[in-house]
């Protein structure tokens, strides 16, 4: 009798537990995992730079998450929508950009705020040689006559060359392999431009390339 007690003992054990392991996975079979990720609470318009008003932390199942979603706020807070994006909707990597980056594609992107940029022409003298590259820093030397007397002026110093033709980068290549090119865009203040302009219309500019160790400005007084 007792070994037919202590079986049946270990047999209610056994079943006990096989019991509550089957509850137990009755219970956890209605979670769902979650993932948080960042979502809109408002429409937001292309260009817009996005602050944390515009954006909360939301746990949407793993299935509903999709692969470019973003889960830390540093990554979304300063950047700019790249186009529309809605109330509710994820924000995605491909969405945002960095103003002032110059990894951007697109130009208007590239130019940090309150700069502009500008275009001028140039040739292989002007230009050292076509040797200039984008994200290299060059000064603008102005050449003119003045009553008939031929001038030189320093005009800009250490400002960005965003472009060269239409390259933004120097991973751009031609599809002929010319090294040679014909304009020059830079990145300048708005009264940089104005004055560029002028000198532009009525002289010559050259650019003079230099080191990126170096940001001291020159002290250069006018030439003859």
């Amino acid at each position: 009798m007792k070994k037919v007690k202590i079986f049946a003992l270990i047999a209610a054990i056994v079943t006990a537990t096989l019991l509550f392991i089957f509850l137990n996975s009755l219970s956890h079979r209605g979670e769902v995992e979650k993932t948080g990720v960042y979502v809109a609470v408002q429409n937001i318009p292309a260009d817009t730079l996005i602050d944390q008003t515009m954006i909360k932390l939301s746990r949407l199942p793993n299935e509903a998450v999709i692969t470019e979603s973003i889960s830390e706020a540093s990554l979304v807070i300063g950047k700019v929508a790249k186009s529309e994006i809605f109330t509710g909707e994820q924000i995605l990597q491909s969405k945002l950009i960095t103003a002032g980056n110059a990894d951007e594609a697109e130009l208007s992107y590239v130019i940090q705020p309150g700069m502009r940029a500008i275009t001028i022409a140039v040739d292989g003298v002007t230009s050292v040689g076509y040797m200039i590259t984008p994200g290299n820093h060059v000064d603008l030397i102005a050449q003119y006559n003045e009553n008939n007397v031929a001038e030189t002026k320093l005009l800009v110093e250490n400002v960005t060359v965003l472009a060269i033709d239409s390259s933004l980068s120097k991973k751009d290549e031609l599809v002929d392999k010319d090294t040679t090119y014909s304009t020059m865009t830079l990145q300048v203040t708005p009264q940089q431009a104005m004055d560029i302009s002028y000198y532009e219309f009525t002289g010559e500019l050259c650019a003079v390339l230099r080191s990126p160790l170096d940001d001291k400005k020159a002290s250069i007084r006018s030439g003859q």
